[in-house]
């Protein structure tokens, strides 16, 4: 089973913000601890921003980046910020195309969006309820 973080982001987050925001994703989900395996993924465009690449390597855990066409592809409960960028819910989008979406029917959030003031984050899974 896969596990995966999606994160959307403004330019020029803190780390500080971003941890804080999985911090609180780890909270709700009922984690001490992220799951082995857990990998972090944002807009490939993204993967250089420098507090998500502080915050990952705070965590330990793989940054990864997806291309805009993978995330349009995913169909997501939350309806898009930016409407006019043509992408869904970054973080949601980018949780669910780590799990496998939208090839994988199994994919699906185990928490939906939750946002701060400059970033957003969700967690998916490929099957079953919970890692």
């Amino acid at each position: 089973m896969t596990t995966a973080v999606g994160i959307g982001c403004r330019r020029g987050v803190e780390a500080a913000e971003i941890l804080d925001l999985l911090a609180q994703a780890w909270s709700r989900l009922g984690w001490s601890v992220a799951p082995a395996g857990l990998t972090l993924n944002t807009l490939a465009r993204k993967v250089k921003e420098p507090g998500l690449v502080q915050a990952a390597a705070t965590l330990g855990l793989p940054l990864l980046g997806l291309e805009e066409d993978a995330l349009r592809t995913v169909t997501t409960p939350s309806p898009s910020a930016a409407p006019g960028h043509g992408l869904p819910p970054v973080a949601e989008a980018a949780a669910l195309a780590a799990c496998g979406a939208p090839q994988n029917p199994n994919a699906h959030l185990i928490l939906a969006r939750i946002q701060g003031p400059g970033s957003t984050c969700a967690v998916a899974c490929s099957e079953g309820i919970l890692p």
